[in-house]
């Protein structure tokens, strides 16, 4: 097969850019190296054990797949539904990072360069620009170079790297065991259990895209922002948006929201009684009573969540109750000038949570997957405090 780690191969096999499948590929090809250990506890339930670290050369790329094992791990282990890249653009740079590193990997063994390096770029956007700037203004030529720029950068965004003849030798290798693997039909079903059985071969399987069945267990994907897996326990979470209509998880303080219950009540009743009966009288009854009546949901709305609001913030005043567990979810939402701070913490009990929102200082400095205790009201979700597991462990008594 030769020397190259599956995430080259895998670079090699697609036209020389490096893609998703790379990054299971190396996690498997570290489970056949002895670097993790691959478990299985049910039916598709997979499991990373990290093994105590050792002397092994791992290369940067292998290295940042390993680091990432290691910050989702809980006491040594890993579920399979917790192995993320992070979140949105966290996962984004982490992916980019990875790719890079692949592709200098390979650059450094020979097997690939730059596609368009500086000279070509002076020659292609240039020249153009000094025959315009010749044949008719400065400001055309400015305008070539501009376009040709242009034109130049997104080629090379779409392929940045180009084969050198050894590249182009192992890539030719690397199809042929492509081939080779895509005939049998029964390997790309083997689970990632199989990495006893097929060593090296099955990481290599994986990232030249025929061993679905290994990889699909170990995705190693964008963290969702709506589900969630505890390394206590398998658990759904729902860490984004909170519904305007279910007051239960608003944030709110008990006293903003007594004041603001109260003044949509009062609003719409009053809407109610000073325009509803002479509505009903001008439209004399009938469909026109129909109408108006319809014209007078949202008055009506506004007095009954507000009087149900005022009364659980009033109810919350005396009722607060503290949880202890996990971090699962840790997300910013909302634009740079009004941001909205959410936690989601895995209570043990429940089958769904959502997140709650807190403010600046009590999101600061807390760390996905660590274990707090949050003390918060139970109907409007308002946090009073958060004590981290260390904060709480160097406290006097």
């Amino acid at each position: 097969m030769g020397p190259e780690p599956p995430a080259i191969a895998n670079f090699l096999v697609n036209d020389f850019r490096v893609t998703n499948d790379a990054i299971p590929a190396t996690l498997i090809d570290l489970a056949a190296r002895n670097v993790v250990d691959i478990e299985q506890r049910g039916p598709g339930v997979f499991y990373v054990r990290l093994r105590p670290l050792d002397d092994e050369a791992l290369t940067t790329y292998e290295r940042r797949v390993l680091d990432r094992l290691r910050r989702r791990a809980s006491d040594g282990v890993v579920p399979a539904e917790a192995l993320t890249t992070g979140p949105g653009e966290e996962s984004t740079r982490w992916r980019r990072r990875l790719g890079n590193e692949v592709v200098a990997d390979a650059k450094a063994r020979g097997l690939s360069q730059d596609a368009f390096d500086g000279p070509v770029f002076t020659v292609a956007a240039g020249v153009p620009a000094a025959l315009a700037w010749t044949l008719s203004s400065f400001e055309a030529g400015i305008v070539v170079v501009a376009v040709g720029a242009a034109i130049l950068g997104w080629i090379r965004a779409r392929h940045p790297q180009r084969e050198t003849p050894e590249g182009l030798e192992a890539a030719s290798r690397w199809l042929g065991v492509r081939a080779e693997l895509a005939e049998n039909k029964v390997f790309r079903t083997h689970s990632p259990l199989t990495v006893e059985l097929w060593n090296r071969l099955l990481a290599y399987g994986a990232a030249l895209g025929v061993a679905t069945g290994a990889s699909g267990p170990l995705p190693m994907g964008t963290e969702s922002d709506a589900d969630a897996r505890s390394a206590r326990r398998q658990l759904a979470t729902r860490a984004s948006g909170v519904s305007a209509c279910l007051a239960s998880r608003l944030g709110l303080d008990p006293l903003i929201a007594i004041v603001a219950g109260i003044g949509a009540a009062v609003a719409g009743a009053l809407v109610l009684y000073w325009f509803v009966p002479e509505l009903f009288d001008a439209s004399g009854g009938g469909p026109g009573g129909l109408i108006a009546a319809a014209g007078f949901v949202v008055p009506c709305l506004a007095v009954l969540v507000g009087t149900s609001l005022a009364v659980m913030a009033y109810a919350d005043l005396r009722s607060t109750v503290e949880i202890t567990g996990p971090i699962l979810r840790l997300r910013v939402l909302g634009g740079e000038k009004k941001p909205r701070y959410y936690v989601a913490v895995d209570d043990g009990e429940s089958r769904t949570i959502r997140a709650w929102r807190v403010n600046p200082r009590h999101y600061l400095g807390l760390t996905q997957g660590e274990t707090i205790t949050v003390a918060v009201t139970k109907n409007l979700g308002c946090v009073r405090w958060i004590i981290r597991r260390t904060d709480q462990a160097s406290a006097p008594d």
